[in-house]
């Protein structure tokens, strides 16, 4: 399939660092129109960079462990939870994204509300099993101790099964323009997927999630019906949400 032929591409340039067209022509038994096809595709989402002749690993900011993101700010992502689980509506399917904040949504889940949750996240599917009235759908895949959470290039065809009526989503950051940053082809891939199957898509994040910037981005503030987050919110994240007509709403 030509996903995961992409994610094997990234996963052997990420190892050799660079690659000529030729070798991956070899590597994969594929034309060089499809190379090319799939090396466009891949520089287009920055998860490689195009040298002459070839293609080399994008240097990216490591985003750290689960177990480290998790000691921080951690009231703050709870605040962020308490609030966007008011969104959430009794008979709602509802996509709930891997992420610090975004597990924190089953927490305050009230207990009286039925409703389907799909997700990758695996603290959401360990404290689902003492909610009665949640239908939980886990997404298949590999375990990813970074974001503890399941994902790879088959979550995508499963994902690509089910409408949302919300999505609750996450990013590694968010630039000064606005765009919502990734550190992997796959996250690139899930959460512009689930954002596209969702009525509404919430982005939930803590104050350290602003600045800086991303050569991979899965969307932009705009593709949001609203942000979430807590202060302080840079004046060009509100200048934005103004500007873009998307909802934000900072909790104290």
């Amino acid at each position: 399939m030509k996903d995961d032929r992409r994610k094997r591409i990234e996963a052997l340039v990420s190892q050799r660092d660079t690659v000529t067209m030729e070798e991956l022509r070899d590597a994969f038994g594929v034309s060089m129109n499809t190379v090319r096809s799939d090396v466009a595709y891949l520089v287009g989402t920055g998860a490689v960079e195009k040298i002459y002749g070839g293609v080399r690993a994008v240097q990216r900011q490591e985003v750290p462990l689960f177990t480290q993101r998790t000691q921080l700010r951690t009231e703050e992502k709870r605040r962020v939870a308490r609030r966007a689980q008011e969104l959430i509506e009794d008979g709602d399917t509802l996509y709930i994204d891997a992420g610090t904040t975004t597990m924190h949504l089953i927490d305050f889940l009230d207990p009286a509300k039925h409703v389907t949750i799909v997700t990758g996240n695996l603290y959401v599917v360990r404290q689902a099993y003492d909610k009665p009235h949640v239908e939980l759908i886990v997404l298949p895949g590999a375990m990813n101790r970074r974001t503890n959470s399941v994902s790879d290039v088959g979550t995508l065809e499963f994902l690509g099964r089910y409408q949302f009526a919300k999505a609750f989503m996450g990013a590694s950051g968010v630039s000064p323009e606005g765009r919502l940053n990734v550190s992997t082809y796959i996250e690139y891939e899930l959460k512009k997927l689930a954002v596209a199957r969702s009525r509404q898509a919430w982005l939930l994040l803590d104050s350290g999630k602003f600045g800086g910037g991303s050569l991979m981005s899965y969307g932009v503030l705009e593709d949001m019906t609203g942000l979430i987050t807590a202060p302080p919110c840079p004046e060009e994240i509100r200048d934005c949400c103004r500007r873009k007509n998307v909802g934000l709403t900072i909790v104290t």
